[in-house]
């Protein structure tokens, strides 16, 4: 038997990369300043009990294999990967760090192709120079956007049942947006973690 923790993560800022300042920038537009303080204090909170609820799991780390929703790459990329954005701040990386120090594999998750086109079209719209050409980028990104998380849904379950290996416990850090449990084979096991 094989057992999958999903954790339905809540990106932070320190995740958006090099599009952090756009988001931010339309967060603040969308719902205020105040608001969007708020809301980085919710997620701080929220990440702050997911380490608390991982450390109270009691893993056998060796035998742990960690998936991440927006990483191509296991091995020694995906390791600077995790350290340089845990560095920068992003508590779901610094977790991902604490539990590879810990001895846990870190695995490949994502479709590089897919993730690029994802964020091809999120930059077109957060750099459109007009309200009408952000307004046609995001029609244009959402015509697209269910069938791609669909996309990337299978090629992640693909890579839990090609990474997770009988007897291990496999730690998935996903987006809300994703449905991953009903594609995975049936010997594994889903415990969703609150």
């Amino acid at each position: 038997m094989r057992k999958l923790i999903l954790i339905r993560i809540v990106h932070t800022l320190a995740d958006m990369g090099s599009v952090k300042d756009e988001l931010v920038e339309e967060g603040i537009a969308k719902i205020g300043r105040k608001r969007w303080g708020e809301n980085q204090r919710r997620i701080e909170k929220f990440w702050k009990g997911v380490g608390k609820e991982i450390d109270g799991l009691r893993l056998d780390y060796v035998r742990t294999r960690l998936f991440q929703d927006g990483l191509p790459c296991g091995g020694d990329l995906g390791l600077k990967i995790v350290e340089e954005t845990a560095a920068k701040g992003s508590h779901n990386y610094q977790i991902l760090k604490k539990l590879i120090e810990r001895g846990a594999k870190l695995e490949e998750t994502e479709s590089p192709e897919l993730l690029r086109k994802e964020y091809e079209h999120i930059k077109a719209f957060l750099d459109a120079p007009s309200r009408e050409e952000k307004a046609q980028a995001r029609r244009r990104y959402d015509e697209i956007k269910d069938g791609l998380i669909e996309e990337r849904d299978l090629f992640i379950a693909k890579a839990i049942d090609a990474g997770l290996k009988d007897g291990e416990t496999g730690v998935l850090f996903i987006g809300a947006a994703h449905n991953i449990a009903p594609k995975l084979p049936m010997d594994v096991k889903v415990i969703s973690l609150s």
